[in-house]
């Protein structure tokens, strides 16, 4: 099936003689006119310049347009984006006071407003402390709206606004490496001008602690000029919470990557160089360019009680196995071991498949599923490699039928024939069928039934297709997590989807309300609809918890937050010809991160919004575990991307 699909797509890449001949002229004129041109434009022979080339071949180029040229939005109409930049500005030099509040006064505190500007403390005082241990304090303003007349705002004038930034910054004196940002996700025409919503954060290291500051502001604008600025009208805090950590060491979190990887010459030759360093130097040009590195895994490969940690790495770079020594550090055994494999990997798994009570290895490379049994000597021997959809992200495993064997479930992303034709090298947007909102022509999920015997006997079948699996099973897939959010004794999964919705599937091994059909062990059942979890976002990440404790597992998952997403898709300009139904999910996916409450009765409730977690990045992790020992979970989610020093609206 594999070479018929490789000669299908040769035999569709053949252009036609009629073709072949317009190409050709197409090749004859641009090369007339470039001839043309550059001899219209040819300097005097008697020129400097032309004298200090002679001999010299000359290369004709073509003056590319800057990013800001192309990303202007003053010239294809978008005003509520002119806007939101002029306002980011301001709000910059808010936050250049903030820093400096000794040079907060009347004079520089009124370029920024009208005269008769009104607003609220922007530090309440009628804080309501939620925690206070000998780790953290956290206030937070409850009830805002209730607090107060909305409609009255009682600090007026530059002399109070002044004193209420000094408030804001008083926490903060004496601190060091002090950041402010104020990101604008909403802007809205009125008749009196122009409504914004921004997340505000100020932090700063003191010598009490690190100090935090995090809110919603809601302000009234001019309109501006071309020769000035808008100015502030009035402000409304809407949310406002205040960490002030008790350590005064640092840090909640010291990196020490360095003092447990460092000694290794992989650590210093490989790893520290960066993604972008090796794009430059390998010549494999796989979607990895921008997806990044995501693998690796976590085990105790050698019995001895120390996790060890295995690292997935780029094609023509190896994989790198490191064994934790007893201090804590960690030596680099790749080659030793048997598993410093050049192959593009994606995902590890690090999980005792043949029940003989060490760590196995599960690598996901392009094309399939690496497995390789550790033999109890220091070694992985190589046992198969399982075909999967090409495009393997992240794997995942679960005894999805209770015989007491681990299966594996990969997750895919592109299909087969996008990266057979070349364009998955592109961004998704561009290749034909693509749907940003909700699509459905990404690669296959596959679901392994492992087979090992006693006897050393290893096998896996795919039982995709037999147990109900393949339902809505393409649709950019990047991770998937088990637990039994039913409590009735078997693994469901949910699957968080890139482009458009998530899936979860009900496993009915244990459930008294379904019969399986005959001759299939066990039906999972898509109830993505009826569970309420059709989530439509950039799914990245899914991670269980039963964070409220009532003993049934709820569920999050990271997705991509962006200002400008959230700002763009709720204009009336924005894509005026699609139905609600379209632009509502466009909207969703620029929202960020989900939080899914289990109800108990087989649903979930939404309480991304009232739980504060939407807000984050490019969220490509996330775990729920207690940090603090106090017998409640939480969330740690890791963001990050290939950016520049300005991350612009991420």
């Amino acid at each position: 099936m594999q070479k018929q699909a490789h000669s299908k797509s040769a035999q569709n890449s053949v252009p036609k003689p009629g073709l072949l001949i317009a190409l050709l002229i197409i090749v004859i004129v641009a090369i007339f006119y470039g001839v043309k041109n550059s001899q219209n434009t040819e300097e005097s022979p008697d020129s400097p310049a032309t004298q200090s080339r002679q001999g010299e071949a000359r290369v004709p180029t073509i003056q590319a347009a800057s990013w800001d040229e192309i990303d202007d939005p003053s010239k294809d109409g978008w005003d509520t984006e002119v806007f939101a930049n002029e306002a980011s500005k301001q709000l910059k030099s808010l936050g250049k006071l903030l820093a400096r509040p000794d040079k907060i006064d009347d004079d520089s505190v009124g370029k920024l407003i009208i005269d008769d500007f009104t607003c609220e403390p922007l530090r309440p005082k009628n804080l309501e402390t939620i925690r206070d241990d000998q780790l953290l304090k956290i206030g937070r303003l409850r009830n805002a709206a209730t607090d107060r007349n909305s409609n009255q705002l009682p600090l007026r004038g530059a002399g109070d606004l002044a004193e209420a930034l000094r408030a804001v910054a008083e926490p903060l004196t004496g601190a060091t490496g002090v950041r402010f940002k104020a990101k604008v996700f909403n802007v809205t025409a009125t008749p009196g001008g122009i409504t914004t919503r921004q997340y505000f954060s100020i932090s700063g290291r003191t010598k009490s602690g690190t100090v935090e500051q995090h809110a919603t502001w809601e302000i009234g604008w001019t309109t501006g000029t071309s020769d000035a600025p808008p100015r502030m009208q009035w402000l409304r805090v809407k949310e406002f919470e205040q960490t002030v950590s008790h350590l005064t060491h640092g840090a909640l979190f010291t990196d020490c990557t360095e003092s447990i990887l460092g000694k290794n010459q992989s650590y210093q030759d490989q790893f520290l160089r960066g993604m972008n360093d090796w794009l430059e130097r390998i010549q494999d040009n796989s979607p990895f360019a921008i997806l990044g590195n995501p693998g690796l895994a976590v085990g105790d490969v050698n019995g001895d009680g120390l996790d060890d940690l295995y690292v997935c790495q780029e094609a023509g770079l190896p994989n790198r196995l490191f064994i934790q020594n007893p201090d804590g550090s960690a030596r680099e055994e790749s080659a030793a071991w048997g598993v410093d494999w050049l192959q593009s990997s994606r995902s590890a798994l690090l999980v005792d498949l043949d029940n003989d009570s060490d760590q196995d290895l599960v690598v996901s490379i392009l094309g399939g599923v690496v497995v390789a049994e550790n033999d109890g000597k220091g070694h992985f021997r190589l046992r198969d490699v399982l075909t999967t959809s090409e495009d393997t992200m992240s794997l995942s495993a679960v005894d999805y039928d209770l015989d007491g064997r681990l299966d594996i479930y990969v997750c895919a992303y592109h299909d087969n024939e996008m990266l057979e034709s070349g364009t998955s090298h592109a961004l998704p947007g561009a290749s034909a069928g693509f749907v940003v909102h909700d699509a459905n022509n990404g690669g296959i999920n596959s679901l392994l039934h492992n087979r090992i015997s006693h006897d050393g006997n290893w096998s896996f079948k795919d039982v995709t297709n037999e147990v109900g699996l393949n339902k809505n099973n393409h649709r950019w897939s990047l991770a998937a997590s088990w637990d039994d959010y039913d409590n009735d004794g078997d693994q469901d999964l949910y699957v968080a989807n890139d482009y458009g919705r998530d899936h979860f599937y009900r496993n009915d091994l244990k459930s008294p309300a379904t019969t399986p059909p005959s001759g299939v062990k066990q039906q999972f059942t898509d109830i993505s609809t009826t569970a309420r979890v059709e989530d439509s976002a950039t799914g990245m990440s899914m991670t269980w918890g039963d964070y409220n404790r009532d003993g049934w597992m709820d569920a999050f998952v990271s997705n991509m937050w962006s200002s400008a997403g959230q700002r763009v898709t709720y204009q009336k300009k924005f894509q005026e010809g699609a139905s609600a139904e379209q632009k509502q999910r466009i909207q969703r996916l620029a929202r960020g991160n989900t939080l899914l409450q289990n109800q108990g009765d087989g649903t979930f409730s939404d309480q991304s919004a009232p739980a504060g977690i939407e807000m984050g990045r490019w969220a490509w992790g996330s775990h729920f575990i207690d940090v603090n020992n106090d017998g409640w979970e939480d969330l740690v989610v890791s963001n990050g991307y290939i950016t520049t020093e300005d991350t612009g609206d991420l």
